[in-house]
């Protein structure tokens, strides 16, 4: 035994540990609003802090001092006052900022509540509900993916798709499936004002807040929001585009809903899938995001599928060749990836 690297093993050990503690310290200033309190503020001390937002002062101070010492907010000792980092303010506080990051914190908490779940699940079989993770994954995934949304779909994803786009300038229709809470969804239709959106999500807490958020942003004249799955929806083609973002892993049976998309499509429409940019084999998923794929998969994604009856249980690795066999069995002619960089997704279309 290398001794050597059992050491270097425990200290990647240690110092995952104290990461992973760092999320749910950070997480617990975003959701208290303390890091909003000393961007509001400026330079403050923690009586400051604490008389801004009715907190008590002595757990205020612990929590800044921590955030201080993991390089978070800065320190000045003359006057004990803690500032938060216009830089760090951009990727804790900004939703739209391409730099956000605090919505992805949030899956930490909410993987935590669930583990007992989920370590049931292990023993016994079955799955873990998706409400079982609390609001804290609504939050997560909404706030996750929003800048992509905001800042990507309309400007980057949809006119990779030429012709798809001249059509939604245009007027029109779209199916976004999967819509969450809507950021999706909004960031089509004011991306194209003239086109028309049903958006569709089967989590009723989800869709009420994406109804919320439809009409602080003044597009609910554009969408058309249904509490269904894809199947079950009440909508008929022909779209000129169905677009399902980051879900199809996530559905129990992939190929009833890619069916069922390829049957809402127009002729010359298409359908957009993103999924996770992951490869075929172990060994090229054998990296950083790989790891967080497979993080994902085990911990929220693989129960949340289990649940249903006879699922394919696809989780979060969902490899280019297990996706194009889904879409062979759903009828579709054909199946490209459109050159989109993204470190995250992968974009298919899929044509009728």
């Amino acid at each position: 035994m290398d001794e050597k690297k059992v050491e270097a093993f425990g200290d990647r050990l240690f110092n995952e540990m104290n990461a992973g503690m760092s999320c749910l310290s950070l997480y617990l200033g975003y959701s208290l609003g303390l890091f909003q309190a000393l961007a509001d503020a400026g330079p403050a001390t923690s009586v400051d802090v604490a008389q801004s937002t009715g907190y008590v002062e002595r757990y205020v101070r612990e929590w800044l001092e921590c955030m201080t010492a993991g390089g978070y907010l800065t320190h000045d000792v003359d006057s004990e006052r803690f500032t938060l980092p216009e830089e760090h303010a951009a990727a804790l506080l900004d939703p739209d900022s391409p730099s956000s990051a605090i919505g992805v914190i949030g899956w930490v908490t909410s993987f935590a509540n669930a583990l007992p779940s989920v370590a049931e699940a292990f023993r016994n079989g079955g799955g873990v509900p998706y409400a079982a993770y609390g609001d804290d994954m609504m939050m997560a995934q909404g706030l996750g993916t929003r800048p992509m949304f905001v800042n990507d779909l309309t400007s980057k994803w949809i006119p990779a798709m030429p012709e798809i786009e001249a059509r939604l300038k245009a007027g029109g229709r779209v199916a976004d499936i999967g819509c969450g809470i809507g950021w999706s969804t909004v960031a089509l239709a004011k991306g194209y004002p003239n086109t028309q959106i049903d958006a569709i999500d089967p989590d009723e807490e989800s869709l009420a807040l994406a109804r919320q958020i439809a009409e602080e942003e003044g597009v609910t004249d554009q969408i058309t929001f249904h509490l269904k799955t894809v199947e079950d929806a009440p909508v008929q083609g022909a779209y000129d585009l169905v677009m399902a973002v980051e879900c199809v892993h996530d559905m129990p049976y992939p190929v009833s809903a890619l069916t069922r998309m390829r049957e809402l499509i127009a002729s010359d429409g298409a359908v957009l899938i993103a999924d996770e940019a992951v490869e075929d084999t172990l060994a090229e998923n054998t990296n950083f995001m790989g790891h967080l794929f497979y993080n994902y998969s085990v911990l929220h994604c693989l129960p949340q599928a289990m649940v249903f009856p006879d699922s394919v249980a696809t989780g979060t690795v969902i490899k280019p060749s297990v996706l194009r066999g889904y879409a062979q069995d759903a009828g579709f002619a054909g199946v490209d990836v459109l050159p989109i960089e993204n470190a995250q997704f992968r974009f298919y279309r899929l044509n009728p």
